[in-house]
């Protein structure tokens, strides 16, 4: 089991009961809250404690009167029990600093089918209650792997049969063109800086977004969920 958390927002309360996630308290703000609370609980014939007051650490948040205290662990162990075959999609997270990207990011992930979200220990945010909240509870569906560095994980992958493709300004092969038959593993940049050279160097595809041309860069989460959508689009028809 994870650390416990306190975590906030109706959306991920809702998420976190569709997944079967276990909770051990649920904190309301007013009445109404609390009606809404126990309307869920019916709804998914689960029910927990409720107690009549947020917890103070959530009181400058977007918490909707809604807060709930778990120990859900998102991640799982290191890369030497991945079951490759349980993560056909797999998102690569090079270096991304800002921890509402990653919230956003996990969002789209779970919307087209990656259920596997890598980042690392180092220069990176970790997933957290505000993460959770920007991916409106969506992180609930989906599972995420800390490493010390991506590439060991890359040289696994590729000898596991996944095609690596990386999002880039200067990528040669855009992205529409990319045609994916078998397991893949998409590699995003840091907001600043982009993906560093020694994971760039394993990739097998640089990819690029076509775009009008005075524009030469979107928001990594943009950029990610065109991508995603792409990668899924092309899964539907195979």
């Amino acid at each position: 089991m994870g650390r416990s958390s306190i975590y906030y927002g109706r959306n991920p309360l809702i998420e976190a009961l569709k997944a079967g996630v276990s909770i051990k308290k649920v904190f309301t703000k007013s009445q109404s809250d609390q009606r809404f609370v126990e309307e869920i609980f019916d709804h998914f014939g689960r029910h927990f404690p409720i107690e009549k007051r947020l917890p103070s650490l959530v009181s400058n948040e977007p918490h909707q009167g809604v807060a709930f205290e778990s120990d859900h662990d998102f991640y799982i162990g290191q890369r030497q029990s991945l079951d490759l075959k349980a993560f056909p999609r797999i998102l690569l997270c090079n270096h991304l600093h800002d921890i509402h990207n990653l919230g956003a990011i996990s969002r789209s992930a779970a919307a087209f089918g990656f259920d596997l979200v890598v980042h690392e220990s180092r220069r990176s945010f970790s997933l957290n209650a505000a993460a959770v909240k920007v991916s409106m509870g969506l992180a609930f569906r989906i599972k995420f792997l800390e490493v010390s560095n991506l590439r060991p994980l890359m040289d696994t992958l590729k000898k596991g049969g996944f095609e690596l493709g990386g999002l880039g300004a200067s990528g040669s092969l855009k992205i529409y063109d990319w045609q994916p038959s078998g397991p893949i593993a998409l590699v995003l940049g840091s907001e600043a800086d982009g993906i560093s050279k020694p994971v760039l160097k394993a990739l097998d595809f640089e990819l690029s977004i076509p775009m009008v041309d005075d524009i030469d860069s979107l928001n990594v989460t943009h950029a990610a969920a065109i991508a995603m959508g792409w990668i899924y689009s092309r899964s539907l028809k195979s």
